[in-house]
């Protein structure tokens, strides 16, 4: 079911190419508007969702491509055969048009909905995640995360801006928001350097795509906070958005985790 060494290959130097690109279009200037409901995206955006689409097609011609610029409806159903390419351009593309590094490009490859691998790399941090049939690598060297039990003053829990619009967090670390989904969610995983709790957040299939397999083959934990597991089919079939938020983290109780999110 695993693509081989060789089609990993591809993907890792796709993604690169395309992070340079994105990297020298912030370095020259970006160029942004607003779509119908008020979100930014850049041209970068347009250019790079280009450049990933015609490598992935070219290199895989069965592959079916879902991307957040310009995506057509959802599929009336998932093919459990069929190899699906979840792309984000540029994952944190407000703080890219702040000039700002935390972004990322990323890329989830799926088989039906099953997760097989994941892609994100960073330019601006110089950070390339990504994971075989059997491990999680960060720049080339296996990553693994820590079931951490112990949260204190100095443990980090990563969120999205919307969490706080449902929710009140009372956590005795820091809190922090980074602005790129797939990358917090990566970033969870390296919490043995990091000492990153947890992430939690809601938006889109392509917003997550990328991270889940990564999370998944370092050994950490992904669900939603109230809806259970993960299902990608049902996200495709509900116009690509998370049902509920979902939380990757580094513990061995789900329940403590669940507990500092208080509902407003």
């Amino acid at each position: 079911m695993y693509l081989s060494a060789g089609d990993i290959e591809f993907l890792k130097s796709l993604v690169i190419r395309a992070g340079d690109t994105a990297q020298r279009m912030q370095d020259e200037g970006v160029e942004v508007s607003r779509k119908q409901d008020t979100s930014i995206v850049t041209r970068a955006d347009l250019t790079v969702q280009d450049m990933v689409i015609e490598g992935i097609t070219s290199y895989f011609s069965d592959a079916v491509c879902i991307h957040e610029e310009n995506c057509e409806k959802p599929p009336g159903r998932i093919d459990d055969e069929g190899l699906y390419a979840i792309i984000d351009p540029i994952d944190g593309t407000a703080m890219y048009s702040m000039y700002l590094p935390v972004w990322c490009v990323s890329i989830g490859i799926f088989r039906g909905e099953v997760p097989l691998h994941g892609f994100v790399y960073s330019p601006g941090f110089r950070m390339m995640f990504y994971n075989d049939g059997e491990r999680s690598f960060l720049n080339g060297k296996p990553i693994q995360a820590v079931m951490n039990d112990s949260i204190d003053s100095e443990t980090n829990l990563f969120y999205a801006s919307e969490v706080f619009h449902d929710f009140s967090i009372s956590f005795p670390g820091k809190i922090r928001n980074l602005g790129s989904t797939a990358l917090q969610a990566c970033l969870t995983i390296d919490n043995a350097r990091n000492r990153t709790l947890a992430f939690v957040g809601k938006s889109h299939i392509w917003d997550w795509a990328g991270s889940i397999p990564i999370v998944q083959k370092a050994g950490g934990r992904i669900r939603y906070l109230e809806k259970g597991e993960v299902r990608v089919r049902e996200i495709m079939m509900n116009e690509y958005e998370l049902p509920d938020y979902c939380l990757v983290y580094n513990h061995t109780d789900f329940e403590t985790i669940r507990c500092l999110f208080k509902k407003k």
